[in-house]
Formats: C-alpha cells, structure tokens, sequence
C-alpha cells in the first residue's frame, strides 16, 4: 500500500526586495581566488560563481572553500589560495538566452510546496524552484561514480572543458593521466565479479590517496580511469605517474584465500601551449596512445609532453620499484 502523502502546498505572495543587506546573496566571478572570498563568507553559507556577463554558471558552499583553505598540507593550502572558485563546482549551468524565465517584479502569486514542517520549493508561474540543500547531494550523485565514489566521465568532461578554458587565458599546462587495469577480464572470469568490483575499488581509493587535492581524479569507463593534473612544469608530470603506479603497487587484495594481482598501464599528456590551436580531446588521445605503447611494453608507464619546444614524442616512464618487481608483474600480466 503506497505510503500516505506528506506534500502539502500553501498559496501565498511572495514579496522581492531590491536591498541588499547582510542576508543578501553573496555572489563573486568564477575566476576569484578561494583565498580571496574567505572575508566575505561569514554570514553566508553558498556563493553564486558569475561569470564575466554576470550570469550564474553555478553554486559553491562555504564549507567546501573552508574545508580546502583549512588543508594541513601547506603546499596544498597556499595552491587552494589561488585556485579559482569554479574549481569547487559540482555541477556548472547551461546557460540558454531562450530558455523561459520567470520575470523578476516586486512581488509574485506563488505556492509554496512543503514537506511535513519545511519548505521544498516555490511554484511561481510556470516555474518550480527547489532548495539547493535537497537538490545539490542528488545533482552530486549524478556525477559520481557509484561504485568507486569519484567523479564519473560526464563530471571528468566538463571539468577538463573548463580547465582547457582556463589555460587559454592563463597558459597554466594541463595534463592527463590515463590509468587503465592489465588483464582484469581476467580477474572477473577466474574469480567473479564481486572481486573486480574490490579491486575497482581499491585501485580508485588508492589513486584518490595518490593525487594532489586539487588535481581531479575519475573513473572513465569500465577499467579504465583518468587523472587531471594542472600546473605541471616540464618533466614534473612523471611525479603523480610514479606515485600512482606505487599506490598500485602497495594494493593487497585476496579473495576467498587467492590473491589478486594488481597491476596497471599508465599513459599521460601534458601541453604546456598551443591551447588555441589544439583541443582537449586530443590531449586525452595523446594520453591514451601512451597507455597502449605501456600494454604493449615491458614499462608500466609511458608519457608525451606537448609545447614549450619539447620533442612531443612518446617516451617510458622509467620506475624503481621498491622491490624491483612491479613491471616485470605487468610484462607477466599483459
């Protein structure tokens, strides 16, 4: 029997201010600094990110900017201070000049639409608005992946869109770490796929862990994930692509008394320049050509670096492992 209906609805008026006071919105360009908006947040707790034409693009919370300000890794604290705040937005606006809109007035008929003793949303003509509080945990789900917890393609997109946009006023270098798992069809068939789910898992808590908080981690497809590393100098890109391959390395998972060897091929591509030229996409097929030469070589990682005279050709990542024996297991795995 269907649970009795809690929704109620309460016609009323809503009277507009055109003030602003202390309890007013706070909204600031996407491109200010977090360490710029700290001052301003005491009494709010979201931010309107605009942007140049003064259009909202998205909602950040306080509590994310502090939570990144607040790191205990100071590296990372001064690199949030300068980080803009479209870095912390979930979910971006499709901004269409036809889309219908309700007309700002002083005052406006309304319903407002509640569940039990709080409010859910307003009806204002044609139009619903819904509480930001309710809507952003769904709209985050929708972009996570549900089996690892990390962004999901979709997000990885958008967000390599807007970091690409970015460069082209900046010239910051951006770059892409493809991460793909050796012989896991393997894995599922000879142990099932409640074992490939845990070491998904592990191999996406374990490239969480291995990242800069700021850098962008995702699980792109099936067993394959993708990293976003910004602000690479020349040659620093092979730092996150051995701390990768060593968090790999440190996975120890058994299942029912088996083990499970873990090991993976990395690809990555960094540009440096030339972002009016070129396109994000072929960045990320840059990367994943390197991940394919790592399948079909003894190296575990292989890598390309794009602009700033460098050659643009393909080259191993040479790495030490700690017990000498992790791209021999991957040759073994291929």
């Amino acid at each position: 029997m269907p649970a009795q209906n809690s929704i109620q609805k309460h016609t009323g008026r809503l009277q507009l201010s055109l003030g602003t006071g202390d309890n007013s919105v706070l909204s600031m360009h996407r491109e200010t600094p977090l360490g710029e908006t700290v001052l301003q947040l005491a009494h709010h707790r979201y931010v309107l990110a605009t942007d140049d034409d003064g259009r909202i693009t998205g909602i950040v919370s306080a509590r994310q900017i502090f939570q990144r300000l607040e790191s205990t890794n100071q590296y990372e604290k001064r690199r949030w201070q300068v980080m803009p705040l479209s870095s912390l937005l979930n979910v971006s606006f499709t901004l269409h000049d036809e889309s219908p809109t309700v007309a700002a007035r002083h005052a406006a008929e309304c319903v407002a639409i509640a569940e039990g003793d709080h409010i859910f949303g307003l009806a204002i003509d044609d139009d619903i608005f819904l509480s930001w509080q309710r809507l952003e945990p769904l709209l985050s789900k929708a972009l996570s992946d549900p089996l690892t917890g990390l962004l999901n393609r979709l997000a990885y997109e958008r967000r390599l869109c807007e970091e690409w946009s970015r460069a082209l006023r900046t010239g910051m270098s951006i770059g892409v770490v493809v991460i793909d798992l050796d012989s896991f069809k393997h894995i599922n068939d000879s142990f099932g796929h409640t074992a490939g789910d845990a070491v998904l898992r592990d191999v996406g808590h374990e490239l969480e862990a291995s990242m800069r908080s700021y850098d962008v981690v995702a699980r792109f497809g099936g067993d394959e994930f993708v990293a976003l590393c910004l602000g690479c100098s020349a040659g620093d890109i092979t730092i996150p692509v051995e701390r990768i391959q060593r968090s790999v390395q440190d996975i120890d998972l058994a299942f029912e008394g088996s083990p499970l060897p873990v090991t993976v091929s990395i690809g990555a591509a960094v540009r440096h320049d030339g972002f009016e030229s070129s396109d994000p996409r072929e960045l990320f097929s840059a990367a994943d050509e390197c991940m394919y030469h790592a399948k079909a070589s003894p190296e575990s990682a292989w890598k390309v670096e794009l602009g700033q005279g460098c050659p643009g050709i393909p080259e191993p990542v040479r790495f030490v492992c700690r017990d000498g024996a992790a791209n021999e297991l991957h040759a073994v795995q291929q």
